[in-house]
């Protein structure tokens, strides 16, 4: 399965705030056998949001995003989405009592200045249409979770410490149904420090090998060079032996025109 995140906010493509969500979510996702092929940051525009979930959608199995699920007049995630899938948003009762509680236990702890709801707080109550809600362990904005034409389609918050636990909790078991493959990353230091001569024989073992090879080059002033290597299997065991082989195919090429 192939992925894409999408990762939503001014503050992102401003440069105002560095996006470690994506960061988090794309290693995440190969750990489980998921390939991630695009990450893109986004302006909360609708235009701009729903541009890039048509953009990526016909080329992968399954898209996260991240940021806009909150309370204030920019956060339109959930509306552009629904916008772009062709569906409507609803008011969600038990979204809705939890915000209500919510901020009333934040209020009853002297953290703010009023409890219960109010406009902006039944916002985020408003999810996308024949989804399944996406439960916030940290704070109030609920994720969203929607099939759609074979494929799927997160909601996330953006603020890290929410994303992360519904991200673990939520999404990563419905995903690890979804595929039936892990993956394996492993870093092997070899003898060489010239990436333009290493390549061509990374070029070689990957033509027989089902591997993914990516040089890590450091400078010249290194006589050595890391080689990271990538391999997905149905376990653990099994990609880990195709990364075992192509690295001593490697190893042989380097021994033989040394």
């Amino acid at each position: 399965m192939k992925s894409a995140i999408l990762s939503i906010g001014k503050e992102i493509v401003s440069g105002v705030t560095l996006d470690t969500n994506s960061h988090f979510i794309a290693s995440y996702l190969y750990k489980i056998g998921i390939e991630n092929r695009f990450i893109l940051a986004l302006d909360d525009r609708e235009d701009d949001i729903v541009d890039g979930l048509h953009f990526v959608l016909p080329k992968v199995d399954v898209v996260i995003t991240t940021g806009g699920l909150g309370p204030t007049f920019d956060d339109i995630t959930l509306e552009s989405v629904a916008k772009a899938l062709n569906r409507g948003l609803y008011l969600d009762k038990e979204a809705l009592k939890f915000i209500e509680d919510f901020y009333t236990s934040l209020y009853k702890e002297g953290k703010i200045e009023s409890p219960g709801l109010n406009g902006k707080r039944k916002k985020m109550a408003y999810l996308i249409e024949g989804c399944k809600p996406l439960k916030n362990s940290v704070g109030a904005a609920w994720g969203v979770y929607i099939q759609d034409n074979n494929k799927h389609i997160f909601c996330l918050p953006g603020v890290p410490k929410e994303m992360k636990p519904m991200f673990e909790n939520e999404v990563v078991p419905i995903l690890k149904g979804l595929t039936n493959r892990v993956s394996v990353v492993k870093e092997i230091v070899f003898n060489i420090n010239d990436e333009s001569v290493l390549g061509n024989f990374i070029d070689e073992v990957m033509k027989v090998h089902d591997v993914y090879i990516k040089s890590l080059p450091t400078g010249f002033d290194s006589k050595t060079m890391n080689v990271r290597f990538t391999a997905f299997g149905k376990t653990e065991e099994e990609a880990s032996k195709k990364i075992k082989n192509a690295a001593l195919e490697l190893e042989k090429l380097l021994e033989t025109n040394n």
